[in-house]
């Protein structure tokens, strides 16, 4: 866990990191290597598996020295690259990963009447830039590591006539970021960060965005509006 921390550390300091480049003729070289880096992990049978990038694309790791990491298809990551070559046999660009940590990877729940109190509505210790979409995910960033008990859970609060989820009819889909501690004392820090995917969602004609209600450390109750596709585009 001391290495994805000091990995999401970086990331709060990506502005402050120089990219190492080459002339543009020049292509990349060993010494390039990117920022920290959100990624969905894409298995394709034993240990082999490429990185959907929420930036970079599709990259292809060329590492030989690899063995030690078991790929999960879907789980997200936190990694650092060296960029190789662009347009590497299908895939956006070819890579040798120099840092890869996998992040809390969890989906959107239904959340009945009846099971609030399991989820709780704690402040979520995160602000509003800590809350980002892409790639098909919600990624939560929390400002420390939580304790080993504490739960964080994006929900769709379920309708007594509509047991799954239901798109509002101005096109966002109403969820909701729950946090449980479940216990008083203070526990050792666990996660730094959680991905949510947004897989169980459908986006039919109309699909607008994400509404999200969440209780803010320091902020309170807040509504926060991701609108993922402008009106008309869809």
């Amino acid at each position: 866990m001391k290495k994805i921390t000091c990995v999401l550390s970086m990331m709060c300091l990506a502005v402050c990191l120089a990219f190492q480049s080459c002339d543009d003729g020049d292509g990349y070289s060993l010494g390039d290597f990117t920022a920290p880096q959100l990624a969905t992990v894409r298995a394709l049978g034993g240990n082999a598996f490429y990185l959907d990038c929420d930036v970079w694309g599709t990259c292809w790791p060329v590492n030989t020295d690899m063995g030690w990491y078991v790929p999960i298809d879907g789980q997200r990551v936190v990694t650092v690259f060296n960029p190789l070559w662009d347009d590497y046999e299908g895939y956006d660009h070819a890579v040798k990963i120099l840092e890869i940590q996998n992040v809390l990877t969890k989906r959107v729940e239904l959340m009945a009447p009846q099971d609030e109190d399991k989820f709780g509505n704690e402040a979520v210790p995160t602000t509003a830039d800590g809350i980002t979409i892409g790639n098909g995910y919600l990624n939560v960033s929390f400002v420390g590591r939580l304790p080993f008990t504490t739960s964080v859970s994006l929900v769709y609060p379920q309708q007594a006539d509509a047991p799954e989820f239901v798109m509002g009819e101005d096109g966002y889909y109403d969820l909701e970021l729950r946090c449980n501690t479940q216990v008083d004392e203070e526990m050792p820090g666990s996660y730094s960060m959680v991905s949510y995917s947004l897989s169980a969602l459908s986006f039919p004609a109309g699909f607008r965005g994400i509404r999200l209600k969440v209780n803010l450390a320091g902020e309170g109750e807040k509504e926060l509006v991701y609108t993922l596709v402008q009106e008309g585009e869809y």
